[in-house]
């Protein structure tokens, strides 16, 4: 899916005569707009900033350029550099199916232990989980464990896919 999307909005940008990273900027989400199921964004202001930093240390504008001069200059050989924010939902309409869950214990000695519904197959949710929960809890991460998942510990969770 998400490949099929990039490529309609490279499609789209080709046909303004825009880039598509800045047409990509220029569609991000912003405070108030809603998700195609219904969840309203409160606080995403955030948003910009992260992108406008991982394009700055990433060099992208320069690389970019770069990319698209090579591609100028050589016919059968080309190079390419993209960027796109995503986000990924289940998309339930029912509210009830929107929702995670956890089980946070809270220990005398100021350590924290945190089951929750996703799966962590690579992608950092643990690590995250933890960021999360000692910024909630004003704890440092060090202080926070995440156990494996586990219907025993947190039943019913959402799909995460």
């Amino acid at each position: 899916g998400i490949f099929f999307m990039e490529s309609i909005i490279d499609r789209v940008a080709r046909s303004l005569g825009m880039d598509g990273v800045k047409l990509r900027e220029l569609n991000m989400y912003r405070n108030g707009d809603k998700a195609h199921f219904g969840q309203t964004f409160e606080d995403v202001s955030h948003l910009q900033a992260c992108w406008d930093h991982v394009k700055a240390s990433s060099d992208f504008t320069r690389r970019h350029e770069a990319a698209l001069e090579f591609n100028r200059a050589n016919r059968w050989r080309k190079r390419a550099l993209g960027m796109m924010p995503t986000k990924f939902g289940i998309s339930f309409t029912t509210k009830f199916l929107n929702q995670g869950g956890a089980l946070v214990h809270i220990y005398t000695d100021g350590t924290v232990l945190v089951s929750h519904g996703g799966v962590e197959m690579g992608q950092g949710l643990h690590t995250k989980m933890a960021q999360v929960c000692a910024a909630k809890l004003g704890v440092e991460a060090s202080k926070v464990s995440v156990l494996e998942t586990s219907t025993d510990k947190v039943p019913n969770t959402s799909p995460t896919a």
